[in-house]
């Protein structure tokens, strides 16, 4: 779900755009699992285990280096899903995940996903789709990383999320994510990213707060605002 001036939006996910018999299946494999804020789902060093889908709550998709940075890729919210890597390959994940908040999640578990998609190759194709939707992702992430100056990064971060937000009304747009959130989403300091967001603030572009950003309806409108001095 996406969130704009407080108001949730419901954004289907793979299994909801399923043929019913197979998504019928998935749901029936389907088990309750719950996690409490700052809880670990699994590490770097861990598989899955199964594929998740988020009932309520977030959870933070993310990157734990040796040196204890982190670069945030992704919050997962609700009617997302997490760990179809665990199809694949039977590695530990690239990745971690963290409960964001009190998470309430379906767990598929791995073996029995195995199963499932060897009954219904419309679940494969599905697998397929997210793939390479995460390749893009990642390969997007790279380019920003390496080949954008910071105040580019957060114009492209603040982009993406408002259009991930949805929200085609005049008002500003509430983006549901922290300021140190968005910091370690660029894979920059919470100070060097305050200055970058104080410029956006000043040219009428953003609003600041402590739990959440907004976007003005100027940098709704633009979506590619002027670079600021």
């Amino acid at each position: 779900m996406t969130i704009g001036e407080g108001v949730f939006v419901r954004v289907p996910n793979w299994i909801d755009q399923l043929p019913l018999d197979a998504r019928t299946a998935l749901q029936m494999a389907m088990q309750s699992r719950a996690f409490p804020r700052g809880a670990l789902i699994y590490n770097r060093t861990e598989k899955p285990g199964g594929l998740y889908l988020i009932r309520s709550g977030s959870a933070l998709f993310q990157i734990d280096g040796a040196n204890g940075k982190r670069l945030l890729l992704k919050i997962v919210r609700e009617n997302e899903l997490f760990g179809e890597i665990v199809a694949y390959d039977g590695k530990p994940a690239p990745i971690a995940v963290e409960a964001r908040s009190l998470l309430s999640t379906d767990f598929i578990p791995a073996a029995r996903l195995e199963q499932l998609r060897g009954v219904y190759p419309e679940i494969d194709k599905a697998l397929a789709t997210v793939a390479t939707q995460n390749l893009r992702a990642a390969l997007a992430a790279i380019e920003e990383l390496c080949l954008m100056d910071l105040h580019q990064r957060a114009v492209v971060c603040l982009k993406r999320l408002c259009v991930d937000a949805n929200d085609p009304s005049e008002n500003n747009m509430r983006l549901d994510i922290t300021q140190t959130e968005f910091a370690s989403m660029l894979g920059a300091s919470r100070q060097a990213t305050n200055k970058i967001l104080g410029q956006l603030e000043r040219n009428k572009l953003l609003k600041r707060n402590f739990r959440f950003l907004e976007c003005t309806p100027i940098f709704k409108r633009e979506l590619n605002p002027v670079t600021v001095e």
